[in-house]
């Protein structure tokens, strides 16, 4: 019966047994046959992110039927209070369905859950607890798991049992994560308007695949011999005592790939967690490691490092630089967590940071291609077109000094040109070498004379 008074403690106290319809018009029976006076509650406070993973552990391991009963009803009292103090006139206990709010479960995926639900037990073992329940308080953005059991070993190994099986069975585990962080609000007297919390949102990023990057055979054994080869054959480089934590930075000027060279990465380690932080994420860097570890083995990439990591005599971010250096630091060698940083500006970069080998474990040079890897970068982005009429060695001589950034933006400026002359708008386009030296001449229209330099291309040395 819907408004039954379920947690009443002379039902509690005694063997009782009865019937309630829920939403769906299902006959549901439980029992309870223990006393409620010898009950202890075991509490666990966890973030938000993790109540996905908590509550399909509790139903994995303990939803078998026949030993407990899920009951979606939403209080705002405390498991040890609702079973050990007495109802007040004020009080609300009548069972109510719970409200259900979307998670997500994937990068696409949604699935509803109630904020608020119990698991009773209803055949009485002495090695399970009575009482299970997981809550969430939206607005502190934080969960309670709660298991009340009349033996204090039981109630401690079944909070450690869900805790354990759900980070090894994580919906966030080998995924590519997103971090934001909103800072806490409090008003003029101190009073907290809004908590801070940390979010951890599946990313949309679209990784790259091997027959879409162009890099040098350096820069490619690099990537592979210092996080790649770290990553998927880390149990044989363990037992031959090489550490499995790794920091990488790749460094140069704008558009010479090193995002491309990043989205790479995770493309080969499908099985690995990838975390990318951006904005103010970075600014709660204990949090961002404590996620590494949870999800381990796993990739922290930080774009733009130099934007909140540079030179302490210039950084007004110097807690954070104090802070990410602490936790490299304290990485142990056994710890499987790798760290990608990329810069534009390598000398803007703290030295204690990218100068101490157990920190950055390798530098790697992200500049301008040269002759070759030109030509099969243009030969890569001309792949959809018709080319009988391009001279490729004209198009790599026009392009010395230019990043992979100028040449993308060039082909497509090429592209839109000799579509002018198209009629149908199902008709294909062929490329010929004047409309690439139209789109060099509009794209060089507004250098800077002075410096001979525009936007991700260099004429100095021409």
């Amino acid at each position: 019966m819907t408004g039954q008074n379920f947690y009443d403690p002379v039902l509690i106290e005694s063997e009782h047994l009865f019937k309630f319809s829920d939403s769906i018009d299902k006959n549901i029976e439980f029992i309870f046959r223990r006393n409620k006076r010898l009950l202890q509650v075991h509490t666990a406070d966890l973030p938000a992110y993790r109540f996905v993973d908590l509550s399909r552990s509790i139903d994995k391991l303990f939803g078998e039927p026949g030993h407990f009963s899920k009951l979606e009803t939403q209080h705002n009292e405390q498991l040890s209070d609702i079973i050990h103090n007495p109802r007040t006139e004020w009080q609300n206990r009548t069972i109510n369905k719970a409200e259900r709010i979307p998670f997500p479960t994937g990068p696409e995926n949604e699935v509803f859950f109630s904020i608020d639900c119990f698991w009773l037990v209803k055949k009485p073992e002495a090695s399970v607890p009575g009482i299970i329940r997981l809550s969430i308080n939206r607005f502190l953005q934080t969960l309670k798991l709660e298991v009340a059991a009349d033996n204090t070993n039981i109630g401690e190994e079944v909070v450690t049992k869900i805790i354990e099986h759900s980070k090894i069975h994580s919906i966030f585990r080998s995924s590519i994560l997103q971090l934001s962080y909103e800072s806490g609000k409090k008003d003029d007297y101190g009073e907290v308007e809004k908590p801070p919390h940390l979010g951890v949102h599946f990313s949309p990023i679209r990784t790259v695949p091997n027959d879409d990057i162009i890099l040098s055979k350096n820069q490619m054994d690099l990537f592979k011999r210092n996080i790649v080869d770290l990553n998927t054959r880390r149990d044989i480089l363990k037992f031959n005592g090489v550490p499995t934590k790794r920091g990488i930075l790749l460094h140069g000027p704008p558009g010479t790939g090193k995002t491309y060279a990043c989205r790479h990465i995770c493309h080969q380690l499908d099985k690995v967690t990838r975390i990318f932080l951006t904005g103010e994420s970075l600014s709660n860097v204990g949090a961002v490691f404590t996620l590494a570890r949870l999800f381990q083995p796993s990739v922290v990439f930080i774009e733009d490092a130099d934007l909140m990591f540079a030179s302490r005599e210039n950084n007004v971010f110097s807690v954070t630089l104090g802070e990410l250096m602490d936790q490299m630091d304290g990485l142990r060698p056994n710890e499987e967590i790798s760290i990608v940083m990329t810069t534009n500006a390598i000398d803007r970069i703290e030295s204690a940071l990218k100068d101490r080998p157990g920190r950055i474990s390798q530098c790697i040079y992200m500049g301008a291609p040269d002759n070759e890897l030109r030509r099969r970068y243009i030969a890569h982005q001309l792949k959809e077109y018709s080319t009988v009429q391009i001279d490729m060695e004209l198009l790599v001589n026009e392009t010395e000094s230019a990043t992979q950034a100028f040449i993308k933006e060039w082909i497509f400026r090429a592209v839109q040109i000799a579509c002018e002359a198209l009629k149908n708008p199902n008709e294909h386009v062929t490329l010929t070498d004047d409309h690439f030296l139209d789109a060099m001449n509009e794209m060089k229209f507004s250098q800077n004379s002075s410096e001979g330099k525009i936007i991700g291309f260099s004429l100095s040395d021409k």
